[in-house]
């Protein structure tokens, strides 16, 4: 496994799961083993993906990508919306932050870009790092105002 197959596979694999329109990440939700947490996986060849996350206000989660049966990489993320808002509201953030995720690159697959818009929506997410090892956060506004964040971290796993 070298670099670009990695990011080539978490590339594919968030474009099949979360962030996918309905008809296509059906086919990859499973059982979590988790009590109350919803997962994905996602498998090609020797790569193996699974997300597991809890909540839906505040969803932490974690994806973890395996190579011939054995973890590589893995990232966290957590975060939350504003308690003010409306169910409703948040299906929309959460609408809109599925569209900003669909935007990843191949070279940085992580989250969404540098920048998206929609509307009155902003998203932006800031890295620090490499797929080797990072921290970021995504951030969505409405009006200028942020409504949702996640910080992010990831990183490699080595023995």
């Amino acid at each position: 496994m070298n670099k670009e197959e990695l990011l080539n596979f978490i590339h594919e694999a968030h474009h099949h799961t979360y962030a996918a329109p309905e008809e296509i990440k059906i086919k990859y939700k499973t059982t979590s083993f988790q009590s109350k947490h919803k997962d994905y996986a996602y498998k090609k060849g020797k790569f193996r993906y699974r997300d597991s996350y809890a909540g839906w206000r505040w969803p932490p989660g974690k994806e973890t990508v395996f190579y011939d049966e054995e973890p590589v990489w893995c990232m966290s993320y957590q975060g939350k919306s504003l308690d003010n808002l409306s169910n409703e509201f948040i299906e929309g953030v959460y609408s809109f932050l599925k569209k900003a995720l669909m935007q990843s690159s191949q070279e940085m697959p992580f989250r969404g870009p540098k920048k998206y818009s929609e509307g009155d929506f902003q998203y932006t997410f800031k890295i620090k790092g490499d797929y080797s090892y990072f921290i970021g956060r995504e951030s969505i506004r409405y009006k200028k105002k942020e409504v949702f964040f996640q910080d992010i971290m990831g990183t490699l796993i080595k023995e």
